[in-house]
Parts: C-alpha cells; structure tokens; sequence
C-alpha cells in the first residue's frame, strides 16, 4: 500500500506543471571588436555587432565601419576591409605594425551604433631555451595503453613585471601525392575528420595557480587553455611540462606519403589577453561525459572595450618543431581517399 501511495504522489508531483511566458525586452546591438595583435603581422581586427538572444544570426560582421589605429597615442591611418575575404567585418591596415611595449589602441564605428574603443600594451617577446621530449604509456580504462609524449619546454622569463603565456600544441599533418601536397591540423578536442584528435594535458603546477572556481581546481589543467603568469618563477628561467596523445609517425607508402609534425608554440600574451581567456575556459567544463558547467558560478564574459563588446589584445609567438620520423603504420584516412 505504502509503494502505491509513493507512486501516485511522483505522478501528482510530476503532472503538476505551468506555462511561464518568458518576456525578454529587446536589446540595442552593440559594436564588437577583436584584435589580436602580434609584431609579425599588420595589424588585423574584426568588427561586427552584438545580436539579441532570440534573434535569428546569418552574418553579424559589420563590413561598412571605420576602424582608427593609434599606436602610442599617434594616428597610424584608418583600417581597409581585407579583400577577398570568407568574412565581413576583417579589417587590416596595410603596413602598420607594432613592437614590444608599443601601446595600441583601435577606435571604430558605423553607421546607427555608437563609437567603441580599446587598447592593449604588445608583450615583450618570450625566449624558447629548449624544448626536450619523453615518450611513456599512459594508461586508461580497463588498462587501455596510450602512448604519448611528455614536453619539457625552458624558456626565460623578464624580471620586474608580471608576464602572461598561453601554451599551444599542434599537430600537422602533410599528405603527399604526386606533385599534390594538403595539410591538415589537428589541436586540443578539434575535428578527427581530418587529421585524428589530439588530447593535451597541461600538467604543470602554473596551469593550476589561478583557478577561479574550487569545484574546478583539479580539473584545471586540462581546462585552462595552456594559459599561466610567472607567479611562480618571476625572473627566473623555468621549464613548463606537458603531455598528449596519440603519438603519430610519418609514413611513406606507394601513392601517398604522410609527414607528421609537432609545433609547439610559446605565447606571450597581454593581460587582457589572458584575462580573456580565464574567463572562457570556465564556460564548458567536462569530466568524462559529465558536464559540470552547472556548477561553475555564472561569470560575465571578459571585455576591455569601451561602449561596446570585444577584446584588443597582444601577442608574441616563440615557436619550436620537431618531426617524427617514419613508421610502419600506414594512417587510417588520407584527404585524397575517394569513397564511393
């Protein structure tokens, strides 16, 4: 009797339901700007525009505004559309470009939005003393063997200043046929359609220095985005570890031959840059199949632009690579491979 009550009280409970009508007042649409900016480049930025949480987004880049660059609070010009561009809103300005400690700022607008701007200091650059690398099995479930490789990566940081850096991993792969040559990348979770996965374990105790939620703190190494400050080593030379797997060689086969690189890249970023980045990284956490973005506490995304969304930010890449050599493993898929 006990059991028939209980079962009819969860369907009571159950069936006890009401329509909400949700009212949301509509926003105005803001301008969006994005920068990143680095020495090796012309400055390069997107602009677009903010759109309403229950509007309908085809394009939102804004190809008709004007974007000023200042550099050290001196008038550089006023940025182009990049032409022949997939995307509306790339802006470039030919020939500009910065160098360590420059300040810059971008100031755009268009037509029915209001005025926005942003600035950034461009990092100093960041010296690679050597990068050193060790093979091991990682073991998974039911003893699964994953065989992986562990980084080592000594680099020399400033003293006098709180430095910022992103660790970046790749992997490319060079697909050879005839005189045809595609490359295919593959980083962090990205598509396995093309050249397979790639998982990165940012191991060392800096990525684990400035979590921003408790429920995540353990979980931070394979959430924080490669990024860390010098909090740990201010002026010091320090080697920073990492690992991923799978482990893939280079194969040369009768009609296609295969060249499997590594590049693993050093960033030195702005601290807004890296503010931005602490800030998104807590947007999807996973354990396994378990999503626990219910329990990371809601969290404004990261802006440093005035009047409007978006981030402007600097950069400097050290980069390192290294090739692994042939094997007797011929890859699993090729983009030349035709299915019928």
């Amino acid at each position: 009797m006990k059991k028939i009550l209980f079962a009819l009280c969860l369907l009571l409970f159950a069936s006890c339901t009401r329509d909400v009508v949700l009212v949301l007042p509509p926003v105005s649409p803001r301008l969006v700007l994005n920068a990143s900016v680095s020495p090796d480049t012309d400055v390069t930025a997107f602009l677009s525009r903010s759109w309403f949480v229950l509007d309908t987004v085809t394009d939102d880049g804004v190809a008709d505004g004007n974007i000023q660059v200042f550099i050290n609070d001196r008038l550089q010009g006023c940025m182009q559309p990049v032409p022949d561009s997939r995307f509306a809103g790339r802006y470039v300005l030919p020939g500009c470009r910065v160098k360590a400690g420059d300040r810059l700022r971008l100031e755009a607008g268009a037509e029915g939005f209001e005025p926005i701007g942003g600035e950034t200091v461009i990092p100093d650059p960041v010296e690679i003393l050597s990068v050193d690398t060790v093979r091991f099995t990682r073991f998974g479930y039911a003893g699964y063997e994953y065989p992986s490789i562990r980084l080592y990566v000594r680099f020399r940081d400033k003293p006098d200043k709180r430095n910022y850096y992103r660790l970046i991993i790749e992997k490319l792969t060079e697909y050879q046929k005839r005189d045809s040559v595609i490359t295919c990348s593959s980083m962090y979770r990205s598509e396995p359609a093309c050249s397979g996965w790639l998982s990165v374990v940012y191991e060392d105790p800096v990525f684990r220095s400035t979590a921003t939620n408790p429920v995540i703190e353990q979980l931070d190494g394979t959430t924080c985005r490669g990024t860390f400050t010098d909090d740990m080593f201010d002026g010091e030379d320090y080697t920073v570890r990492s690992s991923f797997w799978p482990v893939d060689h280079s194969f040369k086969g009768d009609s296609v031959t295969t060249t499997v690189h590594y590049d693993v890249r050093l960033v030195a970023i702005s601290e807004e840059y890296y503010r931005y980045l602490v800030v998104i990284r807590n947007f999807s956490i996973s354990l396994g199949d378990a999503y626990l973005d219910g329990l990371v506490e809601p969290t404004a995304t990261y802006t440093n632009i005035e009047g409007g969304f978006g981030v402007v930010a600097g950069c400097q890449l050290a980069h390192r690579r290294f090739t692994m050599p042939f094997g007797d493993k011929e890859p699993y898929w090729t983009p030349f491979t035709v299915y019928d």
